[in-house]
Parts: C-alpha cells; structure tokens; sequence
C-alpha cells in the first residue's frame, strides 16, 4: 500500500471518528433538553386536531341528508376522536403532575441537603470552640496545679534536705543515744513532710474538682447550642418540607384546573359535531 493510499485511509478514518463524536454530542445534549420541554396544550396535540378537523368536516355535511346508519358512523366515529381526545388530556395530565413531582422532589432535596450542610458547620464550629474553650481550661487547670505544687515545694524540699542529712548522719552515728535522737527527728520531719504532701495534693484535688465541674459546665452549654442547632435544622426541614408540600398542592390544583378546562373544550368541539349530525336531514325513503 502507497503513503497516499495510508493517509487517505487515516483521514477517512479521523472523519467517521469524528461524525461519531458530533452524533454522541448530538444525542447526549438534546435528551435533557427534551426532558425540559414544554408540555403542550391539548390544542397541539394530534388527538384534538382529529376531533376538531372531524368536526368541521361533520359542519360541512350539516345539510347533507344522510340515512340512520350513516349517522351512526359519523356519530361511532365522533365519540372515538372524542375519547382519543379526552385521553390526550389525561396523559397530558399525567406528564405534567410527574414533571411537578420530580422538579419539586429534587428542589426540595436540594434545599434539605443546604440546611443539613449549614447545620453541620454550625455544629463544626461549636465543638470546634467547644475544644478550644477546653483546651484554655485545661491550661487554666495545669497553671493553678502549678501553683499548688511551687507554694509547698520550698517547705517540702528544705524538711526533705534536712530529713536527708539527718539520715547521712545516721549511718555514720554509733552511739545509741545519738541514733535514738536522730531517729526521733527524722521521724518527726518525715511527718511534716506527710502532712506537707497530703495538704497538697487535698489543694490539689480541689483544683482538679473545680476545673472539672467547669468543664462539665461548659461542655453541657456547648451541648446544648449543638442540640438546638440540630433541632433547628430538623424543623428548617420540616417547615421547607411542608412547604413544599403546599407548593405542590397548588401546582398540582392548577393543573387539575387546566386539565378540566381541556376538558370541557374537547367536549365542546365534540357537542358541536353531535349537533351537526343532529343538524342534517334524513334520506327521503
């Protein structure tokens, strides 16, 4: 095969390619469209245009005699168009109570989906300073523990010191008298040393109370603002949900008002007919 004869071949085949893509495009774009069209009135609809174009042929034969049977065609024939008709409306009925369903579900959805997303970044920000206001408390906490612990470590660290010397000479002491004393005193500092501790950690334990029952405190308040901003989403929610229930009661009420209007004009144009076959003359017998 010749290069000429190749690349005729790839630019046949870059255009079916791209005919391909345009008719993809085609398809793709025009069925959401026709999803979205108008729906038409009755007026436009084939099913009408046969009752009506019956009708002002059944006008033209007014004062055309005609036997019994040939009345009963027209009339046969008449009432089928007038059925078709009246179908049409209903399935023009139809077509426009689904369409208000599904734009009226999928807004509402829309609109439910926002209030639940502003909900969560309501309650986000909430447990986000709730964290923070903890994180102050516990550092609030920390420092006045602190504090506890400076205020008895000189006393607790000089009677240590001295209770350790004590205990140095001890080892060192001999004389049983000397050692009986020295006992005596580090006993004696040992337990100031006790007492030191336990009126610490007591100075302590208030401290931890305290900044817990704040914590408590904050962290109730804090649950109850995420309570009340879901509970005010829940009834955003079914407030838009009654709301759209309303939306769609009034949508589906006009509908049914166009629908019976549709109506009584099919069966307008239908009496007319009837009375143009009523209209013509019998055959004289």
């Amino acid at each position: 095969m010749t290069s000429a004869g190749v690349t005729f071949d790839t630019m046949k085949l870059r255009l079916v390619t791209l005919i391909a893509l345009v008719a993809t495009g085609f398809a793709i774009t025009a069925s959401p469209a026709s999803a979205q069209r108008p729906i038409p009135g009755i007026k436009q609809t084939v099913a009408f245009k046969q009752l009506k174009n019956y009708t002002e042929f059944l006008f033209s034969k007014r004062n055309t005699a005609a036997s019994s049977a040939r009345k009963t065609t027209y009339k046969t024939n008449l009432t089928m168009r007038r059925k078709n008709a009246n179908l049409k409306v209903n399935s023009l009925f139809s077509q426009k109570i689904n369409r208000i369903k599904k734009q009226d579900d999928n807004q509402q959805r829309r609109q439910v989906r926002q209030i639940r997303i502003n909900q969560k970044r309501q309650v986000s920000a909430i447990k986000q300073d709730l964290a923070e206001r903890l994180a102050d408390l516990q550092a609030d906490q920390n420092a006045a523990v602190q504090r506890v612990f400076d205020k008895y470590a000189s006393q607790i660290n000089f009677k240590a010191n001295r209770r350790d010397a004590l205990k140095r000479q001890l080892k060192r002491a001999t004389n049983p008298t000397r050692r009986a004393q020295l006992i005596r005193q580090i006993n004696k500092l040992q337990t100031q040393i006790n007492g030191l501790v336990s009126d610490r950690t007591t100075e302590v334990n208030n401290v931890n109370s305290r900044y817990a029952a704040r914590a408590t405190s904050v962290t109730n308040l804090y649950n109850s603002r995420i309570a009340n901003a879901r509970a005010s989403a829940q009834e955003q929610i079914q407030q838009a949900k009654n709301a759209w229930r309303q939306t769609f009661r009034t949508q589906v009420n006009a509908a049914k008002t166009r629908r019976d209007a549709q109506k009584d004009l099919v069966g307008t144009v239908a009496s007319r007919g009837f009375g143009y076959i009523q209209q013509m003359p019998p055959v004289n017998e």
